[in-house]
């Protein structure tokens, strides 16, 4: 099981615990998986610094995954084998490989078992094994959502001018093979190593953006991201001189804001942001939690005693039908994984570090086989 346990706010605090417990049983709407594989992604390094903690704390209290916040198993998606299934789970069975995608709140995948509620669990297409069908659980329901966001889809997206904003990013590859198949115009930015990547991907056109200073990967401490400001995106954006029809932001490899993007959008042109979006519950004082805890509280006591499910703060997009969408979209043919790295569970800070560096192209796996 690899955790996060802060120590003294530091963010490099990952460990590996072989002596964790873990659950040999399932909730009567969950399923149990032997994990064979689980990818690092960005969000992984912004949890070891906090991200989401109140939240995390309040929600795993109400769904009983645990009484604390920390520690903190570290995964937002995995591959792996059904064990055993709740008196619920009509949909899934023992046996069934399977992927699995996870919000933010929840305890993570990076353990070799774990329970999940049947709705974050889809069928693994068979034609992929466990390590590379990793890379797209949450990178491509993170793909897909954006889409939809931006009202593209196969339909309307023939001649569409679409710049993505980190085309080698875990995200970027998804959206890139996407758009190709649909008949987009794409210009993505990249770093020059990951140029023939982008392209045989099927990216129309390539920025390429200068390479930052050399760093250490072992290091993810808090505001020491490896991607430091672009300014040459900018400056080529502006000597392109294009329009475009949506932007699509996938990763941290500039740090420039919406708005400097914005006079490279057509009129009714849209920015979307795959990235994790600041939570102001994560700089709550003590009686803005207590008062914050309450409302979540009596909202999901309230709705369970009409019936309906608190699924407030579930991302939607995280659910077994997109999961659905991406195994189609892989046994069609269209969409292929990417996959950078795969490490032991004994290299994870080396892992978290890869995936902020310029280095990192597709997703960055680790392997409990």
């Amino acid at each position: 099981m690899l955790r996060y346990q802060n120590v003294q706010s530091s963010c490099t605090s990952i460990a590996v615990a072989e002596d964790a417990i873990a659950p040999n049983v399932c909730g009567e709407d969950e399923v149990l998986v032997n994990v064979k594989a689980a990818s690092v992604q960005y969000i992984d390094a912004q949890i070891c610094c906090g991200y989401g903690r109140t939240l995390r704390r309040i929600l795993q209290q109400i769904y009983k995954q645990s009484k604390s916040d920390l520690p903190v198993t570290l995964g937002r998606d995995c591959t792996g084998i059904i064990t055993d299934i709740g008196n619920k789970v009509h949909r899934l069975e023992v046996g069934d490989e399977v992927w699995v995608t996870v919000p933010f709140w929840s305890q993570g995948t990076m353990c070799q078992t774990i329970s999940v509620p049947e709705k974050w669990v889809g069928r693994k297409p068979k034609i992929i094994g466990f390590e590379s069908a990793c890379s797209l659980p949450y990178s491509g329901s993170l793909a897909l959502s954006a889409l939809g966001e931006a009202g593209i889809e196969f339909a309307n997206a023939s001649n569409k001018r679409i710049l993505i904003q980190g085309g080698c990013s875990p995200v970027g590859c998804v959206l890139i093979q996407l758009l190709r198949h649909w008949k987009a115009d794409i210009t993505t930015t990249c770093y020059k190593r990951a140029i023939p990547v982008v392209k045989a991907l099927g990216a129309t056109d390539v920025i390429i953006l200068e390479e930052p200073e050399s760093i250490n990967e072992t290091s993810f401490a808090e505001g020491d991201s490896p991607q430091k400001t672009n300014p040459s995106l900018i400056k080529q954006l502006e000597v392109k001189d294009e329009l475009y029809d949506i932007i699509i932001m996938t990763n941290h490899e500039c740090d420039f804001e919406n708005k400097h993007f914005s006079k490279f959008l057509k009129t009714d042109g849209t920015i979307i942001s795959t990235l994790p979006p600041p939570l102001l519950s994560d700089s709550c004082g003590g009686s803005s939690r207590f008062l914050l805890s309450l409302y979540i509280k009596l909202r999901h006591k309230f709705l369970s005693m009409l019936g309906s499910s608190f699924n407030f703060f579930d991302e939607t997009h995280l659910c077994y039908v997109t999961l659905d969408k991406l195994a189609e979209f892989v046994e069609d043919g269209y969409l292929q994984t990417v996959v950078d790295k795969v490490y032991q569970p004994h290299d994870i800070e080396i892992a978290v570090g890869h995936i902020q560096s310029s280095r990192s192209i597709g997703s960055t796996i680790i392997t409990f086989r």
